[in-house]
């Protein structure tokens, strides 16, 4: 018997297993994977955007933005706050009383 042909005959199939493989995880990962993903980087990604809008507010406060600061909502968890809310727990001198926003 020809050696040669054996160990191609070999590698080959190990190669048509290992593609085969990837197919079956990349299906996986289009159709199931990404809600996966997405559960488990959720939280990361919540958290960092209000990071973001505590510093955006906080900035606008430093600068003394009225519109920013009293006007503007940010979405944050399917609900949207101004930087007025007492949950970012912004310590602002800012008042909005007498800031005027047109979309109120």
């Amino acid at each position: 018997m020809n050696r040669k042909a054996i160990e191609l005959a070999i590698s080959t199939l190990v190669i048509l297993v290992l593609g085969i493989l990837v197919l079956i995880g990349l299906i996986y990962f289009i159709t199931d994977g990404f809600k996966t993903f997405k559960s488990s980087t959720k939280p990361f990604l919540d958290t960092t955007q209000s990071s973001s809008i505590k510093a955006g507010c906080q900035l606008a406060c430093d600068n003394a933005d009225r519109l920013t600061f009293c006007c503007e909502k940010y979405p944050i968890q399917k609900e949207e706050i101004k930087c007025t809310d007492s949950r970012l727990g912004i310590q602002c001198d800012l008042t909005c009383a007498d800031t005027s926003c047109l979309a109120d």
